[in-house]
């Protein structure tokens, strides 16, 4: 392979260029944005005179002598470059795919329609409760695994979040360990199909084999329905469940959290021993165990990591709590499904903010949640009224708009009374207004830590 092009110039275009030009590969850098800073980028890639960058067009004849195109899991797929490398059949791979290939040690991967970040945090603590500084944590958590795959060792442990964009374009990417956690709608802007979307994320077990581990919710129907397809998965499967026992797996009953296989059982923690909140958190943690252990950790040592483990920034994140009023941040709930877990893990009556950008997804299942626990909710961003419109079909009418999160935080002050909780819990991306979840959930927190 003699020319390598990548598409796009954020951390994993960055991270794939590294580590191509490091293994003697010319890159033609691309990225569809020609507003970006060529000095930047060239700031953070090392061997420049093995890369060259483009910025929005290319021009064809640079692509004849292409022999792998690496596609960043954000790039369009209806991107007219994208579809001139399609046209000349030049292979393409995601960054997960090439990192793979130049991996030496042993990974984990993690993939899920919500909760993938918390469970690979905890996960990789409890790697390193074992394997030290040799655990690492990449990939869509927004660490790039191909940046981290340089001068590494057969010793090195990975755990990688993985999106479904980043599995789209794997060839012979296998995890030895891997979890897929739920799947709920989510990226329909993307995907024509919902099927679609599920196999992009069944694509994680796609290579493994009989020596492999798949851990599955057994909650989830759609994961419980699919392994009765046993030709599906080739790998050994192992469910976890937070409402029955199981035969072998982990599993919560009674709000303990138990592990059973051919041989014993054994009672590992209370719930409450734990500082997450809501039964969603449980089923994170009960995955980061599964994965843990089968990547050779103790049980011993999952538990201690289980209770000692904080939580994220962003996620059911406890901000303060003025004149009897408590203000949560999960600015990381970017579809229903999340925002309905985080409701169900509140107690007591919500003042709920929500808005944002529109993922194509319906919004019938979060009202229906809003109407037993939340008293108002206030909207905001380019969703709001898509969202109150169908909160109005279906007679919840507690809905005040707001021009934004700021305004939003002063009127949920305003309307909350001793006892409530103020939940940012969005239900839609933050594109529409902010860089990413992480500013918006900053951006929360600066005003309630504001108000008066």
């Amino acid at each position: 392979m003699d020319k390598a092009i990548v598409l796009g110039a954020g951390l994993s275009g960055i991270g794939a260029s590294k580590l191509l030009i490091k293994n003697n590969v010319e890159v033609l850098l691309f990225d569809n944005n020609p507003k970006l800073s060529l000095d930047k980028i060239k700031k953070k890639i090392y061997g420049k005179a093995k890369l060259k960058i483009k910025l929005g067009s290319i021009d064809d004849k640079e692509l004849d002598d292409i022999k792998l195109c690496v596609i960043s899991p954000g790039f369009p797929k209806d991107n007219s470059v994208y579809q001139k490398i399609l046209s000349k059949k030049i292979p393409v791979i995601s960054e997960i795919e090439l990192a793979y290939l130049y991996t030496k040690g042993e990974i984990c991967a993690i993939t899920g329609s919500n909760g993938k970040t918390t469970t690979v945090e905890l996960t990789a603590e409890m790697l390193k409760s074992k394997y030290g500084d040799k655990a690492h944590k990449v990939g869509n958590i927004g660490i790039p695994y191909s940046d981290s795959v340089i001068g590494k060792d057969e010793s090195d442990k990975y755990v990688i979040e993985c999106s479904s964009f980043q599995l789209e374009d794997i060839v012979n990417f296998r995890p030895h360990v891997a979890a897929i956690l739920n799947i709920v709608p989510d990226h329909l802007d993307r995907y024509p199909k919902y099927t679609d979307y599920i196999n992009a994320k069944l694509n994680i077990a796609i290579n493994m084999t009989k020596d492999d581990i798949l851990i599955l919710n057994y909650e989830d129907q759609i994961l419980r329905e699919l392994v009765l397809q046993k030709e599906l998965f080739k790998c050994k499967t192992v469910f976890f469940s937070s409402r029955r026992t199981l035969t072998e797996g982990f599993y919560m009953v009674d709000n303990a959290i138990f592990f059973k296989d051919q041989t014993k059982t054994i009672k590992l923690l209370n719930i409450d021993e734990i500082k997450l909140i809501g039964n969603h958190n449980y089923e994170n943690v009960m995955a980061a165990m599964a994965v843990s252990y089968y990547m050779g950790v103790s049980l011993v040592d999952v538990v201690d990591v289980a209770k000692s483990f904080m939580g994220l920034e962003h996620r059911i994140e406890f901000v303060r709590e003025k004149n009897g009023v408590k203000y949560y941040n999960d600015s990381k709930a970017t579809n229903p499904d999340a925002t309905i877990k985080a409701i169900d893990a509140i107690k007591g009556k919500i003042i709920l903010i929500a808005g944002g950008r529109d993922k194509g997804i319906d919004y019938g299942d979060l009202i229906i949640a809003m109407k037993e626990k939340v008293r108002y909710t206030i909207l905001y961003g380019e969703a709001k009224k898509k969202i109150a419109y169908k909160a109005k079909d279906l007679n919840y009418n507690n809905i005040i708009y707001a021009d934004s999160l700021e305004e939003a935080v002063d009127m949920a002050h305003n309307y909350s009374n001793v006892g409530d909780t103020v939940l940012l819990s969005p239900a839609c991306s933050s594109f529409d207004m902010y860089s990413g979840y992480e500013e918006r959930g900053r951006a929360f927190k600066e005003k309630v830590m504001s108000l008066k």
